[in-house]
């Protein structure tokens, strides 16, 4: 953090910002594993405003260098003083949408890490007080199940949510296929053609052959999951 312009200025209001900003809330599902995150938005929310009342602009730019692409993060004081962060993107899918997946996460872990905050974690984020008396023993708690990786949750739940409203038949196609795939079970599969079954239409009615390559990869993997196959 820190790139030689920053000064006693701008260190002196980022302090302040920093005992200013709020902790992000958990305010999004995500849709795989069912536990709670902070998202992009709900971290702007907690930090940006800590930081525009102590003279500091939030920019998050793209770029790329030698060593690829990346999303810079830069709290830039009226004094001239500034701090970034660069967080290279590490993309799980080829095409604009595994770079907007990992753009959104490295613009909310380049945020939290300037910052230098956290999201919530097990404490209900209501702003009360804490209970100065001394807490009574806890009772040793009992073990618990490893916890899914974060980050890999957060992809997930980003590409789900670019997933949610497909615009074209071919989107469409691609959201069905990828379905069709991760099913491990006949019944997920049925469900899929209950769900999805006005879009098998409209991708037929748009395109004779998309539409029947899609019957057939269904066909195709109802009898592979039917017979044990994945």
């Amino acid at each position: 953090m820190g790139d030689g312009v920053s000064n006693k200025e701008a260190i002196a209001a980022l302090a302040l910002a920093q005992s200013q900003m709020k902790t992000p809330h958990k305010d999004a599902t995500n849709p795989h594993f069912r536990n709670r995150y902070a998202s992009l938005k709900s971290c702007i929310k907690a930090i940006k405003p800590a930081l525009n009342d102590n003279g500091f602009a939030l920019i998050q730019a793209a770029g790329k260098d030698e060593e690829g692409h990346y999303m810079q993060t830069t709290f830039e004081h009226t004094s001239g003083g500034l701090f970034t962060s660069k967080f290279y993107l590490e993309p799980e899918k080829k095409g604009m949408q595994g770079l907007g997946s990992a753009a959104t996460y490295a613009k909310r872990y380049g945020l939290l890490g300037l910052a230098g905050i956290e999201p919530d974690e097990d404490a209900d984020d209501d702003g009360n007080a804490a209970d100065e008396k001394p807490a009574a023993p806890k009772p040793q708690p009992k073990p618990q199940p490893k916890k899914p990786d974060a980050e890999a949750e957060h992809d997930a739940a980003v590409r789900e949510e670019q997933n949610q409203a497909p615009s074209t038949p071919q989107q469409l196609k691609e959201v069905i296929e990828n379905k069709i795939k991760l099913a491990a079970a006949t019944w997920q599969l049925k469900k899929i053609t209950q769900e999805h079954g006005k879009d098998f239409n409209t991708i037929k009615q748009h395109d004779a052959k998309m539409g029947a390559e899609l019957n057939a990869y269904f066909k195709t993997r109802f009898e592979q999951v039917n017979t044990g196959e994945r």
